[in-house]
């Protein structure tokens, strides 16, 4: 088996991405105060970049390319759409 390299990172920045979202909201949730302002706020920015790496770098393994919008804009229809949004 040879995956696409989009595919190898869209899995591994997604999975960051949502990993650390995940790690920041478990930490909040158990130290509120402990947290220092611009450490959360620099996760959070660099959590959010992973995931939408990731989402993006997913569109590279269509077809083609070029109609990658379509993959976010039929979200009603196709339950693939649905997936992206």
């Amino acid at each position: 088996m040879h995956p696409a390299y989009s595919v190898i990172f869209f899995t591994t920045a997604s999975g960051a991405g949502f990993g650390l979202l995940a790690w920041l909201s478990l930490s909040f949730l158990t130290r509120p105060v402990a947290s220092s302002r611009p450490f959360v706020l620099a996760a959070f920015g660099i959590a959010l970049s992973l995931a939408v790496l990731g989402l993006f770098a997913s569109t590279l393994h269509l077809g083609r390319p070029m109609r990658a919008w379509r993959a976010f804009s039929q979200w009603r229809t196709s339950w693939l759409s649905r997936e992206a949004v």
